[in-house]
C-alpha cells in the first residue's frame, strides 16, 4: 500500500520507518509536519513533503497515518473529511481529548465503512498474551485486582490523560468491562480551573467485581509503566519502559518467583500488519468504537474530579437513533420550561389588552402537537439491537 503521513510525533516516525523498512509498503508523502519538518527531512529521506493535505481525499494514496496535532480542532476536521471519503487510516491514539469527537467520528466511520485502526505502542506484545495465559491457570486463582503505576516526567493534563488511555488499552482486555470510575487529585476543579493531574489516582470497577487502580508518579530513573495483576493465589508484575528497552515479567506463585525478559518488540510493524488485515476484510481489535469507549473512561475521570463522586458508565452505541432521542429529550425539556414561561407572559398580555394575546392557548397547543408529530421520525431510523459495551 501507498501511505501518507499527516502530522509528526515519535509514533508517526515509528510507523513511517515500519512502512519504509518492511518492503511491502511505500511512504509517498508527509503533510502538516509543523516544527518537526526539519527532523522529517532527515528521518524520511526521499519522501515528498507536501504543504496541502487535501489531495489525500482524492485518492493520492491508499492509506494515511494520522497523529495528534497542536490544534485538536483542525485535526478533528481533517479526520471527519478523511473518514467521509472512506480513506483507510492508522490513527495514533489518543488523537483528540474529546470523547464526543471520538463518537462523532465513529458515526461517520459507520456510515462510510472506513477502515480505522487506533495505534497504541505495545499493543499485541507477547508479554500481554503470556499474562493472559497465566491468569487463566488454576495456580493463579481468580484475578481480583489490576494495579497500574505510570511514571511520567511531564505530568500535565494532556500527557497524563493520554498515558491513562494507552495503559487502559493495554490492560483493558484483561480487566473486562469497567463501568464505575472514581478519580482523586490534589486541588479542586472550580469553573475553568483544573485539578493537579501530576498526582492523579483513578479507581475503577465493573460487573465482574474486579478492582482496577491507575496512578501517575514522578520518574525515578526512567519513564515506564508497571502493571500488577493480583490473583487469589498468585501475582504477575509487568514492567514496561517507554523507550525501546525490554519488557520484564515477574511472576509469584506461593513461594516461587520467576522473572523473564522479552525480546525487543516492533509495535509499529505489528500495527501495520493488523491494519493490512483490517483492509483485507478481517475483524481486528481494537477498532474505533473500542477506542471511543476507552476515551469515555478518560472523560469519566474528569467528570469524577469535577463532581467529587464515582461516575457510572453505560456505553451506549452511538447511532442516528440515539442522537435523535437525545435531541428530542432536549427539545422536550425546553418546551416544558418555555411553555410555563410563555403561559405566564401570555396571560399577563391578555390582562393588559394586547391584541391577539387571547389566542395563546392555540399557539401553545400547535407547538406541542408539532413536537409530538416529530416523534414519528424515529420510525425512519432502522432498528438496532443494543450492543453490550466492551468496557
Amino acid at each position: 500500500m501507498r501511505f501518507a503521513l499527516l502530522g509528526a510525533d515519535p509514533d508517526a516516525f515509528d510507523l513511517a520507518r515500519a512502512v519504509t523498512d518492511g518492503g511491502e509498503h511505500t511512504l509517498v508523502s508527509a503533510h502538516d509536519l509543523g516544527e518537526r519538518e526539519a527532523l522529517a527531512r532527515r528521518a524520511l529521506p526521499g519522501v515528498r513533503l507536501a504543504e496541502h493535505w487535501e489531495g489525500l481525499l482524492a485518492g493520492e494514496v491508499d492509506a494515511v497515518i494520522v497523529t495528534r496535532a497542536a490544534d485538536d480542532d483542525l485535526r478533528a476536521e481533517q479526520l471527519r473529511k478523511l473518514m467521509q471519503a472512506a480513506v483507510p487510516l492508522v490513527v495514533s491514539h489518543p488523537v483528540h481529548d474529546s470523547m464526543l469527537v471520538y463518537y462523532e467520528l465513529e458515526m461517520i466511520r459507520e456510515e462510510s465503512h472506513a477502515i480505522v485502526y487506533p495505534y497504541v505502542p505495545g499493543l499485541g506484545h507477547p508479554a500481554l498474551a503470556r499474562i493472559r495465559e497465566l491468569i487463566e491457570t488454576p495456580a493463579f486463582g481468580r484475578l481480583e485486582q489490576v494495579l497500574i503505576e505510570r511514571a511520567l516526567s511531564e505530568r500535565n493534563r494532556r500527557r497524563v490523560l493520554a498515558a491513562f488511555v494507552r495503559d487502559l488499552e493495554l490492560a483493558g482486555p484483561l480487566c473486562g468491562r469497567l463501568s464505575k470510575v472514581g478519580a482523586m487529585a490534589p486541588g479542586e476543579v472550580v469553573g475553568e480551573s483544573r485539578a493537579n493531574f501530576a498526582n492523579l489516582s483513578v479507581q475503577m470497577s465493573g460487573p465482574a467485581g474486579m478492582l482496577v487502580r491507575w496512578s501517575v508518579v514522578p520518574v525515578e530513573d526512567r519513564e515506564r509503566t508497571r502493571f500488577s495483576f493480583v490473583g487469589s493465589r498468585g501475582k504477575a508484575t509487568l514492567r514496561v519502559p517507554t523507550d525501546e528497552g525490554p519488557w520484564t515479567l515477574e511472576t509469584r506463585f506461593e513461594a516461587t518467583t520467576e522473572s523473564a525478559n522479552f525480546d525487543p518488540w516492533n509495535s509499529a510493524a505489528f500495527a501495520l500488519a493488523r491494519f493490512a488485515d483490517a483492509v483485507a476484510g478481517q475483524p481486528v481489535q481494537p477498532d474505533w468504537l473500542a477506542a471511543s469507549r476507552t476515551m469515555e473512561l478518560a472523560d469519566a475521570v474528569e467528570h469524577s474530579l469535577q463532581r467529587g463522586r464515582t461516575i457510572d458508565l453505560h456505553y451506549e452505541t452511538p447511532s442516528e437513533q440515539s442522537t435523535f432521542k437525545g435531541l428530542m429529550a432536549g427539545i422536550g425539556c425546553f418546551l416544558l420550561i418555555g411553555g410555563l414561561a410563555f403561559a405566564v407572559v401570555a396571560t399577563t398580555a391578555v390582562k393588559l389588552g394586547v391584541p391577539l394575546a387571547g389566542h395563546w392557548p392555540k399557539l401553545l397547543l400547535g407547538l406541542l402537537a408539532g413536537f409530538l408529530l416529530l416523534q414519528l421520525l424515529r420510525f425512519a431510523f432502522p432498528h438496532q439491537e443494543d450492543e453490550p459495551g466492551r468496557r
